[in-house]
């Protein structure tokens, strides 16, 4: 019987569980109002307290199928009730038989038994919340996951019906256009397929987790709650005993029914009674399965060639990082929980009121321990599907980042005057002093700022004299203004290497600063640049603003 447990017995019993426990912590209402009620009967005789007994006979009754089996048992109880609701039928039988010698024992009811009884229940219930805290992060947790699954297939099934229209569009026109489109969405396709497999293999270890680990340590504890709370009431009540022993030997022979019940009491007995007349044939949840478009024949294997393979390999060395940190936080967390969980069993204070402090320290590191367990089992996933698809291919990923270079400053003065036409420019005056913000990139403008007024914008280079601390190496602007209201040109900076498939697209190399030509405007993936005096296409996410 002490290898009971609740979270091993009665999967997936959160709620009902929850209710049983609740009804117990709630009974000790009952318990402690009868005690303060038979501390002041007690001064009024025994006529008083037969009165009281026969009022918590009926509430015993009334309550006692719930209290012993929950308010939804599998199986109804009948007459059988549970060890604790036997025990207090006991104290109810034993308190009529020694009603009138109970008068010069009050005080010491109401100070020793009835306190601690309100005690008891404000800190069962402070750690019934902390349980219900938790679950409520298990259940958005799992719903969390479940809407990923939803939505990762949802943006899979769009990608695949824009694959599908580009593949229409190309048995309509077979023009090179088309043709590069129908292979860019299908990229975008396989990238969706392969996050959509990787959330649901996520959510089923997930789900494994939240089943068979996460939810059954909190029944556990639930059960820890309510055998606590019994083996202290059994102390309770053995006290509220042996004071009605001391204040009159009279009824010691009714006292000692009650003790010799009491000590039959053990906690476990209400829980294999509750287990047994709970349990159900249960099933588990059906694992998450990939689903392919109904149009779109495919299977469920990750797609392993570039350059899917590249986001792959990106992903693989989040996860790679991601699990090294929350394995070492999830080991951790568990020693310490273990510790703190030995700790408490080995406690005096266990059946004592000093029990909360060791269990909600447990459950604060249950807490912890679960949620670093989570981050590990998903990032353990990842590398295990990707590295189980990927076979003996070189997964290694390194990113290249390059330092921008700062822009140098310095003093201009305006040798003509000029009146802005555009938001982005500045209107100044002949012989106006003028600080240089971002020298001429190759467009015929400067950025400056006006000495005076502090105000920005840009001006024709051809209207300024650049003093001696400029850079005259640096690429000057035309000998005349430029025509108002033209652009300035704009450079990405190349994140990896790209080698060109086909002649229109452009092969870049980690670090070049690339000038933009037509940035990825129509969500196509790519983007138009020139490099050493060649234009073409490259991948959007190669390469970023600079």
């Amino acid at each position: 019987m002490e290898n009971l447990s609740i979270g091993n017995e009665l999967k997936d019993s959160y709620s009902i569980t929850e209710k049983w426990v609740t009804n117990g912590i709630n009974w000790l209402t009952d318990i402690d109002e009868f005690y303060k009620e038979r501390a002041i009967i007690e001064r009024e005789y025994a006529t008083k307290l037969r009165e009281l007994t026969k009022r918590h006979f009926d509430k015993k009754a009334k309550n006692s199928s719930r209290l012993s089996v929950g308010d939804e048992p599998q199986i109804t109880p009948g007459s059988l009730e549970s060890a604790s609701v036997v025990l207090w039928n006991e104290v109810l039988t034993q308190t009529e038989a020694i009603a009138k010698e109970r008068d010069h024992f009050a005080l010491e009811i109401s100070n020793k038994i009835c306190s601690n009884l309100d005690k008891l229940q404000v800190k069962l219930n402070k750690i019934a919340r902390h349980i219900a805290t938790i679950n409520e992060f298990l259940d958005l947790e799992k719903k969390a996951t479940e809407d990923d699954v939803s939505k990762a297939k949802k943006n899979y099934d769009a990608l695949c019906q824009g694959t599908e229209n580009a593949r229409q569009k190309t048995e309509k026109s077979a023009g090179d256009k088309y043709l590069r489109r129908l292979e860019e969405k299908e990229v975008e396709m396989n990238i969706g397929k392969n996050n959509y497999l990787i959330r649901i293999s996520v959510a089923n270890r997930l789900k494994d987790k939240y089943y068979f680990q996460d939810l059954p340590e909190l029944l556990d504890y639930f059960q820890d709650l309510n055998e606590s709370r019994v083996g202290i009431l059994n102390k309770l009540l053995k006290n509220a005993s042996i004071i009605e022993r001391n204040s009159n030997d009279k009824v010691k022979e009714h006292l000692h029914e009650i003790d010799s019940t009491i000590e039959q009491n053990n906690p476990k007995l209400d829980t294999a009674m509750y287990i047994k007349h709970n349990a159900v044939a249960w099933k588990e949840p059906q694992d998450f399965y990939f689903i392919p478009c109904d149009f779109w024949h495919d299977d469920e294997s990750l797609i392993i060639k570039e350059p899917e393979l590249t986001d792959l390999k990106k992903r693989l060395n989040v996860s790679l990082n991601g699990y090294a940190v929350s394995k070492e936080s999830t080991l951790s967390a568990k020693q310490k929980l273990e510790e703190v969980s030995q700790k408490r069993k080995a406690s005096d204070d266990s059946l004592t009121l000093k029990f909360d402090m060791a269990l909600d320290d447990a459950l604060t590191l249950l807490q912890k321990f679960m949620r670093e367990d989570s981050a590990r089992v998903k990032n353990e996933v990842e590398i295990e599907i990707i590295q189980n698809f990927a076979g003996d291919q070189d997964l290694s990923y390194v990113e290249v980042k390059k330092e921008k270079k700062r822009t140098s400053a310095g003093k201009a003065t305006a040798i003509y005057p000029y009146e802005a036409t555009g938001n982005d420019e500045i209107s100044m005056a002949q012989g106006e002093d003028l600080d240089v913000v971002e020298e001429d990139d190759g467009s015929g403008w400067t950025m400056v700022r006006l000495t005076q007024s502090g105000k920005q914008g840009l001006a024709p280079t051809s209207y300024l004299e650049i003093n001696k601390n400029y850079d005259g190496n640096k690429k000057k602007g035309p000998s005349v203004a430029p025509k108002r209201g033209a652009k300035r040109v704009q450079y990405v900076e190349a994140l990896y290497d790209y080698t060109a498939d086909e002649d229109n697209e452009l092969s870049i190399v980690a670090g070049d600063r690339i000038v933009l030509i037509q940035e990825d405007t129509d969500g196509s993936g790519w983007t138009e640049g020139e490099l050493n005096g060649a234009r073409g296409l490259f991948p959007t996410s190669y390469v970023k603003k600079i």
